[in-house]
């Protein structure tokens, strides 16, 4: 039963990432600037060439690892559909992001993240290992709301950095609310 769900899902998913519309098209830009807000541990380097985390990096770090789950975002003033949001996952264990395969975002985007809490808004700078922009540095700011919620709002790959947490049309920014829905998954 759960296969033939599983299957039907895929399928579905198949159908959504192949569509021509504008906003089909904009979901991997989207998905691109979603481990930028799940970003931790504000990476400095000294003049020896170490890395070192602030205590208050360090703390964003732990709050932000786990696996959460999209419940609101707009791609380049546009609303994400409430179907694309429930099957979006993101996994961040430290300063690392990625989407499961089972999760719906139709591509297999990873990469690795630093937050600098130190600044208002937080900033958080994002580079994905795969994907059209591999190797791109992507600009956000975040904000963690509560234990289980954090919203971000990434520029576009290359960018420049948004100063607020809007997503007006024209300005190639993705605006992201998210819950958090469980630990770090193991393997």
């Amino acid at each position: 039963m759960n296969y033939l769900r599983l299957r039907r899902d895929r399928t579905r998913q198949r159908a959504i990432f192949t569509a021509k519309s504008p906003m089909i098209r904009a979901i991997p830009l989207f998905i691109m600037g979603v481990p930028l807000l799940i970003a931790a541990g504000c990476s400095t380097s000294g003049p020896s060439g170490s890395t070192t985390q602030s205590a208050a990096a360090q703390r964003d770090y732990e709050r932000l690892s786990g696996t959460w789950q999209l419940t609101r975002g707009v791609v380049n003033g546009k609303p994400v559909s409430a179907s694309v949001a429930r099957n979006t996952i993101l996994a961040t264990d430290h300063n690392t992001f990625r989407f499961p395969k089972a999760s719906g975002v139709g591509t297999h985007p990873a990469g690795t993240f630093t937050v600098n809490p130190a600044t208002s808004p937080k900033q958080v700078d994002s580079i994905a290992e795969g994907g059209p922009h591999a190797g791109q540095l992507t600009r956000g700011i975040y904000e963690i709301l509560d234990a289980n919620h954090k919203r971000a709002c990434w520029g576009p790959p290359a960018g420049p950095r948004p100063t607020g947490f809007t997503s007006p049309p024209g300005s190639g920014r993705i605006l992201q609310y998210w819950k958090k829905i469980g630990p770090v998954p193991s393997g």
